[in-house]
């Protein structure tokens, strides 16, 4: 398969870079991006020929098929968060919109398609459960809550006691508290899939927040996911960005307790690269336990984190068609259950995708891709026999798809099957793991791995990091640790709507200032700090990156004496005309994220 990038391709990497990303999954390939955007001279190191991880395809016969993710939330949306900066970066490549978002075929026969407009869906839930529709209003009021106060708890890592009776519910508590309808609750987690863990053991604040990104516009990438991942790598490269592929890193080099280059390893040469910093995109076990020598790391800290439990790995396969009529495929897409336990979800379930309904591209003239996902519970140490395991697993899926579509065997060109110890093979994942870990209540925040903290200059992105694994947060916390490095506006300032940029965190702030050029009029960015310390004794806005204000109050119960925090805004509007705090954190964050309706929710 041809390459947007070219790659290094024969030559060696220089002797120093300002930054060396060790993997080149979608987290690796943010990152670099926003660092070589920054001026800084970055290596992107890959073991495997291609870039993108997870986010990969293959060819065989004519049919190209995605290795694994196969749709992409918000990405194709300019007005959120992911869209807006795949769009700064230059991605031009298009993004086709599901709509339906998804289909659920149930133990009784019966079907439910997800639109991908809310309003739209909550009235199909009502005229479907006229008995639960008090039930469903209360539901998703507070998925709403929940979701935006879920963005500030971890995208932006600030602390909120809007989330304190909720950030230990799991999904299964969730719906157990608000309806009785088995088949209601079963639709309302019966995607719960694409958590790679049950819902039982599913963080009911972190669901939330996928569950209305959906309504935000759920995309397939035009070309399949490499085409996706290549064009991000083809942008960094026009940066001046390096990229190593098919390259094994040894080890960090650490000197005083500080990460500073690494040893890697290509074909005919073994390379030692200093570097300013080290960034793994890698599996984060594989990083502490094999890359950096036992006594540079806290062993203590490494069982903790090894005592994590990972996500299900997800079986596939991959199926190339001729002569399938496509209604009878497209009747046949999404999520299968035989069981009313949606706990079940690694033995009864299973879910068809059908790639070919919005990229006909992917296959021959007249051909169809189907791609079977199907989460296992197993105990990846245990198994000895993985070609068993493997025929096993196919047998039963290419048994379901002749159950649902009869005939789709004799029309089968081309078969593929991979298992976790596929996903490991081709991307290290621990265990073949799905999302990293799973994002159970006591898994996420101050509970997951940080970005960074186990050695200087050593930081981490990607799924087995904070926030948690999907697209959208590994693309977080890329944001996130560029923000680190350059020492930029943390996380989401680069790219929500109405804050603007400084070099320094803590400087920027939202506005609304109908002049472009200025940031505070007549005056540069740090004048705003002296000019609201003036007129709001007690508060300052210099410790915290974007418009949050740093208190100095004795009270460290309160935000600001005797207020709820949001007062601030007001003080602050009063007393400087034409500027506004209100856009950042939450409330134009909301906007980032197109959830605008919650704001006047967040002003109370």
């Amino acid at each position: 398969m041809k390459r947007l990038f070219k790659g290094l391709r024969g030559h060696s990497p220089e002797a120093s870079y300002d930054a060396v990303i060790i993997g080149a999954g979608i987290g690796g390939l943010i990152c670099a991006n926003l660092l070589a955007r920054e001026s800084l001279r970055v290596l992107l190191v890959e073991q495997h020929y291609m870039v993108g991880g997870y986010c990969s395809t293959f060819r065989r016969k004519g049919f190209t098929f995605d290795a694994a993710t196969h749709f992409y939330p918000l990405l194709g949306n300019p007005a959120t968060i992911t869209g807006k900066l795949l769009r700064e970066l230059g991605v031009t490549n298009g993004w086709v919109k599901m709509d339906p978002v998804d289909h659920f075929h149930f133990p009784d026969g019966s079907t439910f398609a997800v639109p991908a407009d809310f309003d739209t869906y909550l009235s199909k839930l009502k005229q479907e459960f006229p008995h639960e529709v008090e039930s469903l209003d209360r539901f998703f009021t507070l998925v709403r809550e929940v979701y935006l106060s879920g963005l500030l708890t971890y995208f932006r890592w600030r602390e909120t006691d809007r989330l304190d009776q909720y950030s230990q519910m799991t999904v299964r508590e969730a719906l157990d508290q608000h309806f009785r309808d088995r088949k209601l609750k079963l639709l309302l987690a019966a995607d719960c899939g694409h958590w790679g863990s049950p819902p039982s053991r599913t963080s009911f604040v972190f669901d939330s927040m996928l569950r209305l990104s959906y309504f935000l516009g759920n995309y397939y990438p035009r070309g399949g996911s490499q085409v996706f991942a290549d064009e991000l790598a083809l942008r960094f490269e026009e940066l001046g960005g390096h990229i190593l592929t098919s390259a094994k890193i040894n080890r960090i080099v650490v000197r005083n307790k500080s990460a500073c280059g690494v040893e890697v390893s290509t074909t005919n040469a073994q390379h030692y690269v200093n570097a300013g910093v080290v960034i793994s995109n890698a599996d984060l076990l594989l990083t502490l336990e094999q890359l950096i020598e036992p006594d540079h790391v806290d062993r203590e800290r490494v069982a903790c984190i090894r005592s994590l439990r990972p996500t299900h790995p997800c079986f596939l396969v991959h199926v190339g068609l001729k002569g399938m009529e496509t209604e009878v495929l497209r009747a046949a897409h999404g999520y299968h259950w035989d069981s009313w336990d949606s706990d079940r979800v690694a033995t009864n379930s299973f879910k068809i995708f059908v790639p070919t309904l919005y990229e006909p591209e992917m296959a021959p003239a007249g051909g169809h891709i189907v791609i079977v996902q199907k989460l296992t519970d197993i105990d990846y140490d245990s198994i000895e026999d993985w070609a068993g395991h493997k025929a096993k697993v196919e047998a039963y899926i290419m048994q379901n798809l002749e159950r649902v579509m009869p005939g789709f065997t004799e029309k089968v060109v081309v078969k593929l099957s991979a298992s976790a110890l596929t996903s490991h093979r081709f991307t290290l994942n621990h265990k073949g793991a799905m999302l990293g870990w799973e994002m159970s209540p006591d898994q996420l925040g101050a509970n997951r791995p940080a970005l960074n903290g186990l050695l200087k200059n050593l930081y981490f992105v990607g799924h087995w990091t904070q926030p948690g694994g999907g697209i959208t947060p590994v693309i977080v916390s890329a944001m996130q640790v560029a923000g680190k490095i350059t020492n930029t506006p943390k996380a989401l300032a680069n790219s929500s709507p109405g804050l603007e940029r400084s070099d320094n965190p803590g400087d920027a702030f939202a506005r609304e200032d109908p002049n472009p050029e200025r940031v505070c009029p007549g005056t540069n960015p740090f004048r705003v700090h002296h000019e609201f310390e003036k007129t709001n004794p007690g508060l300052s806005l210099r410790s915290n990156p974007g418009d949050a204000f740093a208190r100095k109050d004795p009270n460290p119960e309160r935000v600001c004496p005797g207020t709820n925090p949001f007062r601030v805004h007001h003080e602050f509007e009063k007393t400087n005309p034409g500027l506004s705090l209100r856009s950042n954190p939450g409330l134009k964050l909301a906007n980032a994220f197109g959830v605008t309706k919650l704001n006047q929710r967040f002003r109370r």
